[in-house]
């Protein structure tokens, strides 16, 4: 989206956007079902969250989790072979997926109306009952081998990795990564008892919307599908607390690189946080888009990079805000200082009205834009029961958006986006910056592995 659009999305008036609800239900297995009928293509689409994550893995077994539920699919099942799912996904033009997040499992399928039943007994099949067969865990462990060490090859991926290792630390599951140590002591006996305790339907909420028919009906196929699957005693590993130093902190990568790549962090929310919404519109004005003050000064001002950006995660205990930069070698200095510039003017005055509004009608405005289709939509509202929000949630969110003052803005500023607490990491040749990065704060030189 170029500036111009930018601006006329923020300028125009408030969407009066709600959200349709679709239905909930309880599978007598104690599989969670939201449902949407939507008859406009004859097409169905499923997503099952799984209540686990790559948090959920044993510390000597970083990647576990990730191997186990790609192999969901690609190992086959107990009734399936891997070639033999692949043919008939081919014939009918169907797709199955399933992957893992940091804090979710994913299993995904779309087809026809008419395939339902058959694709169905594939996708409860692969949820159910994998079967992990040697030689396709081997080439999934060999390409995950391959992407840890190839890792490096973007500078930008890097840093962004790297800052969040360093801002939780390396020994919390927030800053975890995988290793070829970790990933190459997994076994098959692993997987098969963590997908025994994660993938259970008690611990599965599932989103289907589509041309299914009747509600009814569709929730007597997916009790036919899911049969015999038995809820049972999932056992989650704890997440420490998140310790945070206050003051500056500032690592450095050494790698010569034409671009530099410059990431702050700052402690931000926990979920549920009802200061998010200012959180947000703060972001909006900060770093949300081209019309921001990050992009306006540093972009477009200032000359000094293309890409510049900022965003916030919320988590069980502390998300983050992060702010990017891509810049040369020689200009990290200037960029830097003005990124600390933006977020100490956060704090120090309240926006003026005017950019108050732009701001919240930009998210307000790209909110219907989150849901172009009823299966989106109804995805949603599913990921957010995942996440322990009300189900009010997606109905008052334009509210409580539009309520934001300047003022709010103001204290999210002060309470959040302190940037004498940030920590900064920079991706770069330091024989090539315009100045130290110890005039920042005391400096860690990390490994560039």
């Amino acid at each position: 989206m170029n500036a111009r659009c930018a601006r006329l999305l923020a300028s125009l008036p408030e969407a009066d956007f709600r959200p349709p609800r679709g239905r909930r239900a309880v599978l007598s297995n104690g599989l969670t079902v939201h449902l949407l009928k939507d008859a406009t293509l004859p097409v169905v689409h499923l997503t099952a969250f799984v209540r686990t994550g790559k948090i959920c893995d044993p510390a000597d077994r970083i990647g576990l989790g990730e191997m186990t539920a790609a192999l969901l699919k690609d190992g086959g099942t107990l009734n399936y072979k891997a070639e033999e799912m692949d043919r008939t996904l081919e014939y009918l033009a169907a797709s199955l997926e399933s992957y893992l997040g940091i804090e979710e499992g994913r299993a995904g399928l779309t087809v026809l109306k008419k395939d339902l039943p058959a694709v169905l007994s594939i996708f409860s099949d692969m949820l159910m009952r994998p079967a992990f067969a040697p030689e396709k865990t081997e080439l999934k462990r060999a390409e995950l081998l391959e992407l840890v060490r190839r890792r490096n090859d973007d500078p930008a991926r890097q840093a962004v990795r790297e800052a969040l290792r360093s801002f939780y630390g390396p020994a919390h599951p927030y800053g975890w990564r995988a290793e070829e140590a970790s990933l190459s002591a997994v076994t098959a006996d692993d997987m098969k008892a963590w997908h025994a305790n994660y993938y259970r339907p008690d611990n599965v909420i599932l989103a289907a919307a589509g041309d299914f028919g009747s509600e009814e009906g569709m929730l007597r196929g997916l009790e036919a599908g899911f049969a015999g699957w038995k809820p049972g005693g999932t056992v989650s590993p704890g997440i420490p607390p998140v310790e945070l130093p206050a003051g500056r902190r500032v690592f450095h990568i050494q790698k010569d690189v034409p671009q530099a790549s410059i990431v702050l962090l700052l402690k931000a929310l926990k979920r549920h946080d009802p200061r998010e919404f200012p959180l947000a519109v703060a972001n909006e004005m900060l770093g949300g888009g081209l019309s921001s003050r990050l992009t306006a000064e540093i972009r477009s001002r200032l000359g000094l990079a293309y890409s510049v950006y900022s965003y916030f995660v919320k988590k069980p205990d502390y998300g983050y805000t992060l702010a990017y930069c891509g810049t040369s070698p020689g200009s990290v200095g200037r960029a830097l200082s003005e990124m600390l510039r933006q977020f100490s003017l956060m704090g120090e005055k309240a926006p003026p009205a005017e950019e108050t509004a732009r701001a919240r009608n930009a998210l307000i405005n790209s909110f219907v834009f989150r849901f172009p289709t009823p299966f989106d939509l109804l995805t949603e509202r599913a990921n957010y029961e995942y996440y322990g929000y009300a189900p009010s949630y997606l109905d008052d969110y334009v509210r409580n958006i539009a309520g934001v003052s300047p003022e709010d803005v103001l204290s999210a500023g002060r309470e959040l986006l302190r940037p004498d607490d940030a920590m900064v990491l920079v991706v770069g040749d330091a024989r090539k910056l315009d100045r130290p990065l110890s005039e920042f704060g005391p400096v860690t030189e990390l490994p560039g592995d």
